[in-house]
């Protein structure tokens, strides 16, 4: 009996162990027929896609040492060119959580990716230095019963102002989201009087996790999560693509009905308590104290801002205006360090992909600007930015949060 309880007790530990990516590889594919992404699209529930194939424009795909020379060889047939973007995953996972150190018991900063539990308590912490222009609000909790925690930022709260809202982490393995969101918060409230004019007439709503239990999960058990982690009925595979779950289009181009997918959109529209949370704040807020102006995404990588929509290739009435506000900012990140950002709408410079954040933003008519803004890089480490970039990241990216909110006023 004993070596019994023993042997369990190894299988607990062993599955329990997180996932490694040894030898796994991230190829840069480059389509340029639709044959060629047809054939690519179809692999959509065989490979982990970094980005979706999109003719004449480079996507990225992850696969494990097993399925490395066939997918090869399937390229070759094809007469799709090829080349290695990451040799071995798994040295970049490592090398990332071997720059991070030990943040238990350190104080939040931006030079290491921090838990759900420390970025809230850094939420909590820095408002309650500055409760007269902040506070933060639970809006619901995730499938796991993890809190949804915001923070709204800005002078005069209560009254109804000018509002921009940031969704921050809502795919897992975008690290880059949730760390730069902070830094965003602690910008605006730890050098306040430089913001005066601006929080006095705006307010932020920064949601730097959305996808709670998903971030936790690559943090735990599997660094390349992408979904939620709600069970879905009748299949073993877990978790919905949260940013395929709103309601625009829900179901259109670039979604999958599958479980197993990627980009499994969910049973119905806001299936998934997160995404749900998200909505029914945005309409209550904006019956009362919020008049929304500007919605963010913050995603990586592929360094662009794009404006709707992500499930036409048609333009939406007020694109201009998206589009020349949107080149400001790129220009105003820019100066920064000087990275360069596309500008154009999803379906124009990137690929298309139904029911996101930002289609529903402005599609629902309760923001007047929506933009994804997809950070570093655009490539060379992808989902696995070294913490040394976080800082410079944030601080070029917020110049283009900037410019967009000081256009309200």
């Amino acid at each position: 009996m004993k070596l019994i309880l023993t042997l369990i007790g190894c299988i607990a530990a062993v599955s329990a162990l997180p996932a490694r990516f040894d030898g796994h590889q991230v190829l840069r594919t480059y389509p340029t027929s639709a044959e060629h992404v047809e054939k690519l699209v179809a692999l959509g529930d065989t490979y982990d896609f970094w980005s979706t194939p999109k003719l004449n424009v480079p996507t990225d795909i992850r696969v494990d040492p097993v399925n490395n020379a066939l997918l090869r060889q399937f390229l070759t047939k094809l007469g799709i060119k090829y080349e290695i973007l990451i040799k071995d995953l798994q040295k970049r996972i490592y090398w990332e959580s071997k720059s991070m150190g030990n943040s238990v018991n350190a104080a939040f900063d931006w030079t290491s990716y921090h838990s759900t539990t420390e970025i809230q308590n850094f939420l909590v912490d820095i408002s309650a230095q500055h409760k007269d222009i902040s506070e933060v609000i639970t809006i619901g909790k995730s499938t796991e019963g993890r809190d949804l925690k915001l923070i709204r930022i800005g002078a005069n709260g209560g009254t109804r102002k000018k509002a921009y809202f940031m969704d921050g982490g809502i795919h897992a393995r975008e690290w880059i989201s949730p760390a730069i969101t902070t830094w965003f918060v602690n910008e605006l409230l730890s050098n306040r009087n430089k913001y005066t004019a601006l929080l006095n007439q705006v307010d932020f709503y920064i949601l730097p996790v959305a996808n709670v239990d998903g971030y936790e999960y690559t943090r735990s058990s599997s660094r390349m999560w992408r979904k939620t982690r709600s069970i879905n009925s009748g299949s073993t595979c877990v978790g919905v693509d949260p940013n395929r779950n709103f309601d625009v289009e829900f179901g259109g181009p670039g979604t999958s009905s599958s479980p197993c997918s990627e980009i499994y959109k969910g049973e119905k529209a806001f299936s998934e308590p997160e995404t749900k949370a998200i909505r029914d704040f945005v309409v209550s807020r904006g019956k009362t104290t919020a008049d929304w102006k500007i919605y963010n995404a913050i995603h990586s990588y592929a360094q662009m801002i794009l404006t709707p929509w992500g499930y036409t290739y048609d333009l939406p009435a007020d694109y201009r205006k998206m589009r020349d506000l949107g080149d400001k900012a790129a220009a105003a990140l820019k100066a920064v360090h000087g990275t360069q950002y596309k500008v154009g709408s999803v379906t124009e410079i990137l690929s298309a992909g139904a029911g996101g954040s930002d289609d529903w933003a402005y599609g629902s008519g309760n923001f007047e600007y929506s933009y994804t803004i997809e950070v570093r890089d655009t490539g060379a480490y992808g989902f696995i930015l070294p913490p040394q970039q976080i800082i410079p990241t944030a601080q070029e990216t917020f110049q283009a949060v900037l410019t967009m909110a000081n256009a309200l006023i």
